[in-house]
């Protein structure tokens, strides 16, 4: 448990985000499952709100619901194939357009931050057995980096600030009742650096959650946009695909792709016992793979190359302002105890 919740990100890594926004709270939900033949791809994906944003988006949310005649929670999938509650919609494009758009809308308006991670099911299986065992399954993968994702999120507020968070039920994974992601969060906490801004941890399902709706459509339309990279590659990005991940407060993609070789990165990172293949990994892998994520924004979403501001640029200046901060803090002391 120690390695696996050290694995995706060491605690050497300080890539933080700033944001003003108070009293976080994020909802996850996976996508896919590894033993289903017809996927390439599983993975998972959510929002990091202020709480107070959740408010308005449950209460919208719902009404949209109602006033469309719909009596159960929304699940994309069955959207996506006019199949359960909206069978009688096949066909209707035009209610399908309106729906979906003021649904993906509403998700907009609540000013979150997207988060998703990624994970190639034939990079996972290419790996040797021994190196499978210590990451256990492609689901605890993509759960630890949405989970270091939504800690970020609080890491330049006031040292009290954190994020309760929130994950899709999911029995096989042991989200509830101290199971295996259960404490796979708890070894995180304890752990990472991002330990002391992870609040709460809780486990429900979409009925219960209208927020885990919105992040189930997030899922399904993440996993299909890198499905359709293989199935379909001179597909643009899908409308509302486009429209979440135009969400982020800077120019850069909060979404992780696990192929093989950044698999293997952490495994070499990480200093998995068995290091088998890490020569294919490049030093500046980490770089290499955010530039890889710009370039699927640009060619797949058709953004900009404005849009493909350095992460690292970023991430440099970040820490200036807050070095910066630091260095005037030390000088009012100083100051303070010469008077």
């Amino acid at each position: 448990m120690r390695r696996l919740a050290l694995s995706v990100h060491p605690a050497s890594s300080r890539r933080k985000l700033l944001w003003m926004a108070k009293n976080f709270t994020s909802y996850m939900d996976e996508t896919g499952h590894p033993d289903d033949p017809k996927l390439e791809y599983v993975g998972m994906a959510g929002f990091v709100a202020p709480f107070a944003a959740w408010e308005i988006f449950e209460e919208s949310w719902s009404d949209l619901l109602r006033n469309a005649g719909l009596s159960e929670p929304f699940h994309m999938k069955d959207f996506a194939h006019s199949q359960g509650q909206f069978k009688s919609w096949k066909g209707k494009e035009e209610l399908r357009r309106a729906f979906l758009g003021r649904a993906v809308n509403l998700i907009v308006e609540t000013g979150a931050t997207p988060l998703g991670a990624i994970v190639s099911v034939s990079g996972f299986k290419s790996l040797t057995a021994a190196q499978q065992c210590c990451y256990v399954s492609p689901y605890y993968i993509a759960f630890q980096d949405c989970t270091h994702g939504a800690g970020i999120e609080a890491m330049y507020e006031a040292p009290e600030e954190t994020v309760a968070m929130v994950y899709s039920y999911q029995s096989e994974y042991g989200t509830n009742n101290g199971g295996h992601a259960e404490q796979l969060w708890h070894a995180i906490k304890k752990l990472r650096d991002i330990g002391n801004r992870m609040g709460s941890y809780a486990s429900s399902t979409p009925e219960a959650l209208c927020p885990l709706q919105a992040a189930d459509l997030f899922a399904y339309e993440l996993s299909h946009e890198f499905e359709n990279r293989i199935k379909r590659p001179n597909d643009a990005m899908r409308w509302g695909l486009r429209q979440i991940v135009g969400m982020y407060k800077i120019p850069s993609p909060r979404i992780r792709l696990y192929d093989r070789k950044e698999l293997l990165r952490v495994v070499r990172d990480s200093r998995f016992p068995d290091q088998t293949g890490v020569e294919e990994v490049a030093n500046d892998h980490v770089r290499s793979a955010h530039e890889h994520m710009m370039k699927w924004l640009m060619e797949r979403g058709q953004f900009t190359a404005d849009y493909s501001v350095d992460f690292f640029d970023i991430v440099r200046m970040a820490k200036k302002i807050r070095g910066l901060g630091e260095l005037l803090k030390n000088e009012r002391n100083i100051g303070s105890r010469k008077v």
